[in-house]
């Protein structure tokens, strides 16, 4: 054991300070350096950084498993505050029941049906923008926009904005170490977490939801009904704050970069490109954790049982092995080694309606915005979990033809 503590590629750094994550890319491309996995002293955890470990790690459950927790708690050394998640945080055969009924909720049909409700509440929202014309975009445009059409398509009443926020705080703020902003929230931990619970119960959601279709499954005996509630809640739990995160952060980098701006204003059938391009160039799930089942050798170095290992997704997604100009922001650029919403059989299950959020947002505001530009500096919330913004000024004008 001393002498493979010995051979550790060892870092002082700590991703989940406020300097790491005010600008974690300059302190990726230092890992990078370092080699393929390092460990970092101060959490007592791996670290991987490139994009070619990172596509193994999360294909490779066996080795690295998901029921270790999503977080820096080691579920498989001590427990958390809350029941691990039926579907993000179990490995197969069990995480393949829970996901099977997911997928099927979540179908081509059902994502097709969500459009019109979607471009309806985004031309709604940049409408109102526009008459404003100067605004503080992640409360008047970023926020709004999933807290109104996500409990739609879950067939859930509204959610009201300050609980979904404190909500998000507590699932993503367990990400990292404990805090006093985490603990100031957790005693809101059991009120937040009963009115979560009742709007995921089979009578506060519409007949023709993702949710009906959840507890349709449970009906077939696909899951037990205590399940498809906790199903229902993980959409909340993953489907929310990680889409108005990537939304404001795209909105950022479009306004940030005028020349991406004026293109997808010329071509507005490029929406869904220019939200899959921010996912990569800057996207609101920058790390995972796995957690390793048995001791092994990866890329050189000898990993313990149970050892935690954190995954930068954010680090390969500006992987120059990989990327041409990884820092270019750059909406034409064809992705196809996209790792944002992770991959392997652990992937983000509702991408495909964070995409279709993406697309018709952006869309809506090609169309119908002229011109898009910053009035003051965007504000990062510098606290743990997600990657996202608390302020972005802009100023928007309207296009002349009233389109």
């Amino acid at each position: 054991m001393n002498i493979a503590m010995d051979r550790r590629v060892v870092s002082d750094l700590d991703p989940f300070c406020e300097e790491f994550r005010a600008d974690p890319y300059r302190h990726y491309a230092q890992l990078r350096t370092l080699g393929p996995i390092v460990w970092l002293e101060k959490h007592q955890i791996w670290v991987v950084q490139h994009h070619a470990q990172i596509k193994e790690v999360l294909t490779d459950w066996q080795r690295f498993s998901n029921a270790g927790g999503g977080g820096l708690t080691n579920y498989f050394k001590e427990k958390n505050w809350r029941q691990p998640s039926i579907i993000l945080e179990v490995d197969p055969p069990e995480h393949e029941r829970t996901r099977q009924v997911m997928m099927r909720a979540l179908n081509a049909k059902a994502l097709k049906a969500m459009r019109a409700g979607f471009e309806r509440v985004a031309a709604e929202l940049v409408d109102a923008a526009l008459e404003k014309g100067e605004i503080e975009a992640v409360a008047d445009l970023v926020q709004p926009f999933p807290l109104t059409v996500f409990p739609d398509a879950v067939g859930m009443p509204k959610l009201d904005r300050e609980i979904m926020l404190i909500y998000g705080g507590i699932v993503f703020g367990a990400f990292g170490p404990r805090t006093p902003w985490y603990d100031e929230l957790m005693k809101r931990a059991e009120e937040v977490s009963g009115w979560i619970d009742e709007r995921c119960d089979r009578s506060a959601l519409t007949p023709d939801g993702l949710g009906a279709a959840i507890y349709a499954s449970a009906d077939a005996g696909d899951i037990t009904h205590a399940e498809a509630k906790l199903l229902v809640r993980s959409f909340l739990s993953a489907g929310v704050d990680t889409t108005i995160d990537s939304i404001g952060l795209c909105l950022r980098a479009l306004a940030e970069n005028p020349d991406q701006w004026q293109v997808l204003r010329e071509d507005p059938s490029l929406a869904r490109a220019a939200f899959e391009e921010a996912t990569r160039y800057d996207s609101s799930s920058q790390s995972l954790f796995r957690t390793t089942t048995q001791a092994f050798e990866f890329a050189g170095q000898q990993l313990d049982k149970h050892e935690k290992v954190l995954v930068l997704i954010g680090s390969a997604s500006r992987d120059p092995a990989v990327w041409d100009e990884p820092d270019r922001f750059d909406i034409r650029r064809r992705i196809s080694h996209q790792i944002g919403y992770g991959t392997g059989i652990h992937g983000c299950v509702a991408q495909m309606m964070a995409r279709l959020e993406g697309e018709v947002f952006f869309r809506a505001i090609a169309e119908k915005v002229r011109t898009l530009e910053p009035t003051g500096p965007s504000q990062l919330r510098l606290v743990p979990g997600l990657r996202g913004l608390s302020s972005l000024p802009l100023a928007l004008t309207a296009h002349s033809s009233g389109h």
